[in-house]
């Protein structure tokens, strides 16, 4: 059963859950207030926090620059991640939430299960999963949860 979500105490404890060696490489921006309407599951939601703020900073630029925020919109809530990184191209684009996709190999340890394992999440919640991106210009991860009453 979906439940409100306070966004504050999920994104602190996924930034907590982060290896702090790789926290003090980067610059986190976090929203002053995060949406109440939010309804989801606690603990997946961490997990997709920890996933895309992790890899934000592992491809961002140097030194990392990783911004979070939100969008409201009628029914949903679309929270997002900005890094500084280089961008992709579309085709790199879309093969992103394929399993064991890994499109840089540099500087980065994982097996490219993390954001197939972030859509599965999101899409159990009944929210989607995106990213924006342009070359040279950084990227815009993105997932989407319903809001509540």
């Amino acid at each position: 059963e979906l439940a409100p979500l306070d966004m504050d105490r999920i994104v602190t404890e996924a930034l907590v859950r982060l290896d702090r060696r790789l926290l003090s490489q980067a610059e986190i921006i976090v929203p002053d207030t995060w949406p109440q309407q939010a309804r989801g599951y606690k603990t997946w939601v961490e997990e997709v926090w920890v996933n895309y703020i992790s890899n934000a900073i592992k491809y961002g630029g140097q030194p990392p620059r990783v911004e979070l925020g939100y969008k409201i919109d009628e029914s949903e809530i679309k929270f997002w991640v900005r890094d500084n990184g280089r961008g992709l191209a579309q085709e790199e684009q879309d093969k992103l939430f394929a399993e064991f996709t890994r499109l840089h190999q540099v500087r980065v340890q994982g097996h490219g299960l993390g954001l197939s394992i972030v859509q599965r999440i999101v899409g159990k919640l009944g929210g989607q999963v995106g990213v924006e991106s342009t070359l040279g210009q950084g990227s815009l991860f993105y997932f989407t949860l319903r809001k509540g009453d």
